[in-house]
């Protein structure tokens, strides 16, 4: 439970801010990343240092499922696994009569950058820069950037999310996860290649199977899949011929829907435990509130939740079960439009915190970046 002088203290700074008519809200996204820059580096360390410090004491609701949340995970988070780029099928267990090397590009490369944006256009931005993420092939949570990183902390709360909100989320997609997915998707996080060769860095198969964009199906991915998933080895083999292309590239897509009815229920549903209107990828936008109802019904609690959740075979009847819930039920549709505004508040009360803490430390005042200081004097004269 927070001390009554912490809560004074935060109570008080809002109090002063707001007399002296400073207003977070007025302020656009421009402006606060202008300002952001008027202040050196050891200013802006000392503000997310103190952001830090004091969010936790605004007592919002997300912020008590965020705590919630962490607390799934008991082991120490120095000892999550790193991300590593994901593996690609190896032409010379797949495909040996058609032994083509994979180059990876770098992540920056145009021709990496180009594919990343036809393959995700479609996908909505979310705004979170995530130094966390769940992977549903191996079922562990990854650590994917570094913790301490102010630029990322300040683009994040300028967002609405707190500290931990890429942490929480990732630890409640592993607990809506019961696995029966796990090789499929295992299979499908391997990169994403063109039939040359290039490898290309943060695109896997399930990201370019589910972008509904034209596709390079290189023989070795999907041999690889299915060599994985099913096991089946002398049924196909590279190159695979033109008559027989139709039915293998079948079977690997008769495998990737359930995979990905799977997945993306849940993670829909992970987004909005901590968001009021997260943007969502279809068909889930128009499911939000009755996600919220969902979370209502099981106390935001994710293994209950996790017990609703349907096997792929019933994932329409799932979702129409929960819109006729929600329809029907006044009381907790209510409770479900409740939440959804109340997060969404809570999103806007970190960023104006935030803003607040900029202005205390007076960027909002400031035209450019204070002159460096002097370098100090030598002491002299002294014995």
């Amino acid at each position: 439970m927070r001390s009554r002088l912490a809560c004074a203290l935060v109570l008080l700074a809002s109090t002063s801010l707001a007399q002296s008519g400073f207003d977070p809200d007025a302020l656009d996204d421009e402006l606060a990343h202008k300002h952001w820059g008027y202040l050196s580096s050891e200013e802006q360390a000392d503000c997310w240092a103190r952001f830090e410090g004091e969010v936790p004491y605004l007592g919002t609701y997300q912020l008590e499922l965020i705590r919630y949340a962490r607390a799934l995970e008991e082991r120490d988070l120095g000892y999550l696994p790193l991300d590593e780029p994901a593996p690609y099928f190896d032409p010379a267990e797949h495909a040996p009569a058609q032994p083509i090397a994979r180059q990876r590009l770098e992540f920056d490369a145009p021709q990496a950058q180009r594919e990343r944006q036809r393959i995700y256009k479609s996908v909505p931005a979310r705004g979170l820069i995530s130094a966390w993420r769940y992977d549903w092939g191996r079922r562990e949570v990854l650590r994917t950037g570094e913790l301490e990183d102010v630029q990322r902390g300040f683009a994040n709360a300028l967002a609405g999310f707190a500290p931990g909100h890429d942490l929480a989320l990732a630890l409640v997609e592993r607990a809506l996860d019961d696995g029966s997915q796990q090789r499929t998707l295992a299979a499908f996080g391997h990169a994403y290649t063109d039939r040359v060769g290039t490898v290309f860095p943060g695109i896997t198969l399930y990201d370019a199977w589910a972008s509904g964009q034209d596709l390079e199906m290189p023989d070795v991915d999907v041999l690889g899949v299915v060599h994985d998933v099913l096991g089946i080895r002398d049924k196909w083999s590279a190159p695979v011929p033109t008559s027989k292309q139709r039915e293998l590239y079948e079977q690997v897509g008769e495998l990737f829907h359930p995979a990905q009815r799977h997945r993306g229920l849940r993670q829909a549903l992970a987004w909005t435990y901590l968001e009021g209107a997260p943007p969502l990828s279809a068909p889930y936008p128009v499911c939000i509130d009755r996600f919220h109802a969902l979370w209502e019904s099981t106390k935001a609690t994710p293994s209950e939740a996790a017990k609703l959740l349907p096997k792929f075979e019933q994932w329409s009847e799932f979702l129409a079960e929960w819109d006729t819930r929600f329809n029907s039920d006044e009381s907790l549709h209510a409770a479900a439009l409740v939440r959804r505004r109340q997060l969404k508040a809570d999103a806007r009360a970190v960023r104006s915190f935030f803003l607040r803490i900029m202005s205390d430390a007076g960027a909002f005042e400031r035209r450019a970046l204070p002159a460096p200081k002097p370098p100090k004097k030598p002491a002299t004269g002294a014995k």
